[in-house]
């Protein structure tokens, strides 16, 4: 017994003398318990709405809407504005108010996060049922209520989560994969042999990253074909400008894990900051929740993760049906990302190599 108890005490001196070690093993739990408590919040928080539609209804509509926690962010809409203002992925919930008597009240919603559609599905039928009931009416008398899904009419979840699946399938096995490429450097000892190498430190990292980028980029290749055969997932959009953005977002987390290997003095170390990355990454991306749910400062910092924008991306290139643009147009944070992580990638080689 006194034995395992030494031990053990020798162990607890090791994790309190790597300070890198202890702080995440602290910090991981404590950004849980942050991002689950605050930020988490999908059948609380707000949901972006536009109204179109007569200008008399529309006072009523607004206040209704403010207290089942809409987020008004168009009104006074001609008629067809607020469904385009979905097309467009400007507001979640459109709602198109009748222009003739006992026409219904169409309610146009978001439906490529089936998550956020059932929150808003609920949330329409509470405005519809309170309008009715300030104005003494019911059902069979006043104006009907017509919901229409857009992009994924019969809410498949596993529609809206296997293109976000790519992308997280991606991210973590690249950041994996060069932090232990780094590590290996390091255990069979050609670490300091790259030094002598007659190449520039940006042709050495181009070159340990290019073969890794490809496998990624075979990765999401085969989650989004597998999709597409075995779930029957839609591709309406520019599959190919997707294409285009796996080896960029792959490259862009390869980079950041062999950085990450680079700065940290232990493989374990290592691989502890490539989960901290991830783990937010994951929760504030939409990966797992609707992303407009989120808070503002949570989307804030969501959005400076590239898994963000992969998803909108794919999302656009299957559900969405988004031509080459604007596929590629969620891909333009993703570069930004890439360049700064090359830069503090290279940082470390120099320092380490030099």
């Amino acid at each position: 017994m006194r034995t395992s108890i030494a031990v053990a005490r020798v162990e607890l001196l090791r994790l309190l003398r790597s300070p890198t070690s202890f702080t995440l093993l602290l910090l991981v739990p404590a950004l849980q318990i942050l991002l689950f408590g605050y930020a988490i919040r999908p059948t609380s928080a707000t949901v972006a709405v536009a109204v179109a539609g007569p200008s008399a209804a529309q006072a009523d509509i607004a206040r209704l809407a403010r207290d089942a926690r809409f987020e008004l962010v168009a009104q006074n809409l001609r008629p067809g504005g607020a469904r385009a203002m979905v097309e467009e992925g400007k507001a979640s919930i459109g709602i198109e108010l009748p222009t003739e008597p006992f026409a219904p009240v169409r309610a146009i919603i978001d439906a490529s996060d089936p998550n956020l559609t059932a929150v808003a599905e609920q949330r329409v039928n509470a405005i519809y049922w309170h309008a009715l009931a300030e104005q003494n009416q019911v059902a069979d008398i006043g104006p009907r209520l017509h919901v229409e899904r857009l992009f994924n009419p019969d809410a498949r979840s596993d529609w809206a989560f296997l293109p976000a699946l790519a992308g997280t399938i991606i991210m973590i096995s690249m950041l994996m994969l060069g932090t232990l490429s780094m590590a290996r450097e390091r255990e069979i000892g050609t670490w300091e042999t790259l030094a002598a190498l007659p190449v520039s430190r940006t042709a050495l990292l181009a070159g340990k990253t290019l073969p890794l980028a490809l496998v990624g980029t075979a990765q999401g290749a085969i989650v989004i074909g597998l999709s597409v055969l075995m779930f029957d997932l839609p591709v309406r959009g520019s599959i190919a400008a997707l294409l285009v953005l796996f080896p960029i977002f792959a490259s862009a987390h390869l980079i950041l894990g062999q950085a990450l290997a680079a700065r940290a003095r232990t493989q374990l170390a290592a691989l502890q900051g490539a989960i901290a990355f991830y783990l937010p990454a994951m929760l504030l991306s939409g990966f797992l929740y609707p992303f407009s749910t989120l808070p503002a400062w949570a989307q804030r910092l969501g959005n400076l993760f590239p898994l963000t924008h992969f998803i909108r991306a794919a999302r656009e290139a299957t559900l969405r049906g988004g031509d080459a643009s604007a596929v590629l147009l969620q891909g333009v944070p993703i570069v930004i990302f890439l360049a700064i992580a090359l830069l503090a990638a290279l940082a470390q080689y120099r320092s380490k190599l030099d």
